[in-house]
């Protein structure tokens, strides 16, 4: 059986009934032998918690820019409540499973962001990627679900990282054979807003060049490309609200869109 990544975006967790549709399609997997790895976002609950702070919300090319302040509250927020969340809808399902982050066993580590010249405060990129306590757990039968903070391999300090970015990182680092992105939207779109089943690099390539490719699925897109480049096989873009999506797609059905 594959090993496989699974990126939950944080407006998948924050809604009951899609949560409640994707939970149990990852104990189906299990089950039938594949190796999980869960990566999860949480955009949407970071920027509750912001809000409810009074702390302004600001991006850059689909990335949220991150003061310290910011960083903060992404490392509550990820590191504690979602990341507990999943365990605790895992568990419920028949599934045992471990939170964990970046500096557990120095698992990911990061270093700072530049894009276009614009420094995005703690937003990091993963440099380096220890796969033994994920192994590990794997091992024993665990599903590691991993928050997208990142330590920083100079100054030891928490990064947030882009869930997409960060799904591609540990796909490509853990050697998974497939990563699949569950998100609200449930597929990549043309310039016409039409559906694609099917994408190579090239077609990547020029949604992005074109401008076709906006917002957060311009880092979504390239998240894809490195972890093709990283040894992935296939990465899937899946809608969680497609009854048995996930499971469909990592069957082989043509659902969402199939990247390779």
């Amino acid at each position: 059986m594959s090993r496989l990544v699974i990126k939950l975006g944080g407006s998948v967790l924050s809604e009951p009934g899609l949560r409640n549709e994707i939970v149990p399609q990852l104990t189906a997997l299990q089950r039938v032998g594949h190796e999980l790895i869960i990566v999860h976002g949480g955009g949407k609950q970071i920027a509750q918690l912001l809000d409810r702070l009074g702390i302004e919300s600001r991006f850059y090319e689909g990335l949220r820019v991150t003061d310290v302040e910011t960083r903060d509250v992404a490392q509550m927020v990820l590191a504690g409540k979602v990341g507990k969340d999943i365990v605790a809808s895992l568990a419920q399902n028949g599934t045992i499973a471990a939170s964990i982050a970046g500096g557990d066993a120095l698992s990911f580590q990061a270093q700072p962001m530049v894009v276009n010249g614009t420094d995005l405060g703690y937003v990091g990129s993963v440099t380096t990627v220890r796969s033994k306590l994920v192994d590990v757990l794997l091992g024993a039968g665990i599903v590691p679900v991993v928050a997208c903070l990142a330590l920083g391999a100079d100054d030891f300090e928490y990064y947030n990282v882009n869930g997409d970015q960060m799904a591609a990182a540990v796909a490509a680092g853990c050697r998974a054979d497939v990563a699949a992105f569950v998100t609200d939207v449930g597929s990549v779109f043309d310039a016409d807003s039409r559906p694609m089943p099917v994408l190579h690099k090239p077609d990547i390539d020029q949604l992005l060049e074109s401008g076709v490719a906006s917002g957060g699925m311009r880092p979504k897109l390239r998240a894809c490309l490195q972890a093709l480049s990283g040894g992935v096989k296939q990465v899937l873009i899946v809608g969680a609200a497609e009854a048995n999506g996930l499971s469909r797609a990592i069957g082989g059905e043509q659902i969402g869109t199939r990247i390779s």
